[in-house]
C-alpha cells in the first residue's frame, strides 16, 4: 500500500523545519560574523514564527487530527500556506503592515483548526486524546494573550511591561500546546515502537499540569517576577516540578521495553525536558531576571524545549506514522548538535553573571551546533521522502 495523501502531507511540515533550522543557522554566523544578507531583527521573527507554526504547530495538526481519524487536507493546505506566507512576510518586513496582515490571518486560522479538532475529538477516550485535546486548549488559550497585546496597542498604554506581557502570554501558552501535544502524539505511537508509556502517572501529569502551566508566563518578561503576580508565577513553576517529574520517568521507564532506536528516543525526550524543567524550576527560585537579561540565556531554555524536547518529539511521531526508522546519525547530529549549542550559548550568556571572556568562543560553539543541526534535519526530511515512496504494508499506518 502507497502512503495516503495525508500522510504525504507530513511532508510539508519537514520543508517549514529545513527552512527554519537553516535561517537559524544563518542568525548563528550573523553573530560571529555579521553580514548584510538580511535585517536580523526581521529574520528572528521568521526564523520563529516558521518555526512555531509551519514545523511543530503545521506537524502536530497533521498527526492530531490523523489520531481522531479526520480527514483535513484543506485545513492543513491553509495552515502551510499562511506559513509560508509568514515566513516571506517576517523576513521582508517583520512586524510591517503585511506581517501583522498574516498574523492576523494566522490566528483565524489557528481558530479553526482548534474547534475543527475539539469538535471531531468529541467522544473520543482515551489519555493521549485528552492530551491533545488540552494542547488545543491551550493554543486557543494563546490567542487571548495575542488579542489582548492588540487591544493594549489600541489604548495606547503607556507602560511597556502589560505588553510584553500579552506577548509572552501567547508564546508561552502556545508552547504549551507543544508540550502537551508531544506527550499525547508519543503516548499515541509509543506500541510502535514496542513500548507503552503509563496511562496512571499520564493523567496524573496532566491534571497536575493544566491548571497551573499557563499561569508562569510573568517568569519571561523582565519585571514580571515582582508584585502578586510574579509571586504566583514562582510558586506556579515550583508546583509545574512534580508533573515535569512524573513526565520524565514515565519516558525513561518506557525506554526499557522500547526496540531499536525507540529506546535512545525516549531517554533523549526525557533528558531534554529535565533540562527545561530544571531552568524553569531555577528562575523561579532567583535567576529569571539574569536569564531574561540575556539573549543567549534565553535562547537556551527555548532551545532545550522547542528543539531538544518538542522537534525532536515531533520528528520522532511523524516518522513512526511514516513507518520510517529513525537514522543513527541524524539522531546523533541533531542531539550532539544541540548539546554544542547549549555549551556555546552558556558561555556567551555567562556575561549576564560578570563571566564575558569567553563569549567570542560561545558564539562560535553555538554557530557549530547550528550546522549539526541542519544536518540533522536534512537527514530526517530525507527519511520521510523516502517512506513516502516506498511502498509498505497498511499495518504501517494503523493506529495502535
Amino acid at each position: 500500500m502507497n502512503p495516503s495523501r495525508t500522510d504525504r502531507f507530513l511532508l510539508a511540515p519537514f520543508a517549514f523545519y529545513c527552512l527554519a533550522i537553516a535561517l537559524g543557522l544563518a542568525l548563528r554566523v550573523f553573530f560571529v560574523r555579521p553580514f548584510a544578507l538580511f535585517d536580523f531583527g526581521h529574520a528572528v521573527h521568521a526564523h520563529s514564527h516558521t518555526l512555531y507554526f509551519g514545523w511543530v504547530g503545521l506537524g502536530i495538526c497533521a498527526l492530531a487530527f490523523a489520531r481522531i481519524g479526520r480527514e483535513s487536507r484543506t485545513l492543513l493546505g491553509a495552515l502551510a500556506a499562511v506559513s509560508a506566507a509568514t515566513f516571506v512576510a517576517f523576513l521582508e518586513g517583520g512586524y510591517a503592515l503585511p506581517g501583522i496582515v498574516v498574523s492576523t490571518c494566522a490566528l483565524l486560522v489557528w481558530a479553526t483548526a482548534v474547534v475543527a479538532f475539539l469538535r471531531g475529538a468529541r467522544g473520543q477516550g482515551g489519555v493521549d486524546v485528552a492530551f491533545l485535546r488540552a494542547g488545543m486548549a491551550y493554543a486557543g488559550l494563546a490567542s487571548l494573550g495575542a488579542w489582548a497585546r492588540v487591544a493594549i496597542l489600541a489604548a495606547r498604554v503607556s507602560d511597556p511591561l502589560p505588553g510584553k506581557l500579552a506577548v509572552f502570554a501567547f508564546l508561552h501558552d502556545f508552547a504549551w500546546f507543544f508540550v502537551l501535544a508531544i506527550f499525547g502524539l508519543v503516548a499515541w505511537l509509543a506500541p510502535h515502537l514496542g513500548t507503552r508509556l503509563d496511562e496512571r502517572l499520564l493523567r496524573l501529569q496532566l491534571w497536575l499540569t493544566v491548571p497551573f502551566a499557563w499561569l508562569t508566563f510573568p517568569l519571561g518578561v523582565a519585571g514580571g517576577n515582582t508584585g502578586a503576580l510574579g509571586a504566583v508565577a514562582r510558586t506556579a513553576t515550583v508546583a509545574l516540578a512534580v508533573p515535569a517529574a512524573l513526565g520524565c520517568w514515565n519516558l525513561w521507564t518506557a525506554a526499557r521495553t522500547a526496540r531499536g532506536g525507540g529506546r535512545a528516543a525516549l531517554r533523549w525526550l526525557a533528558f531534554w525536558f529535565a533540562a527545561q524543567a530544571a531552568m524553569e524550576l531555577a528562575g523561579a527560585l532567583g535567576l529569571a531576571d539574569a536569564a531574561v537579561a540575556s539573549r543567549h540565556l534565553a535562547i537556551l531554555y527555548l532551545h532545550a524545549l522547542l528543539v531538544g524536547f518538542v522537534s525532536f518529539g515531533l520528528v520522532l511521531a511523524l516518522l513512526v506514522r511514516l513507518g520510517a526508522p529513525l537514522p543513527r546519525l541524524a539522531v546523533a547530529l541533531h542531539h550532539g548538535g544541540l548539546l554544542v549549542m547549549a555549551a556555546g550559548l552558556a558561555l556567551a550568556g555567562g556575561a549576564a553573571f560578570g563571566l564575558g571572556a569567553l563569549a567570542g568562543a560561545g558564539l562560535w560553539l553555538a554557530a557549530a551546533g547550528g550546522a549539526a543541526l541542519l544536518l540533522g534535519a536534512l537527514s530526517f526530511a530525507t527519511a520521510a521522502v523516502r517512506a513516502c515512496l516506498r511502498p509498505r504494508p497498511a499495518a504501517a499506518f494503523a493506529a495502535p
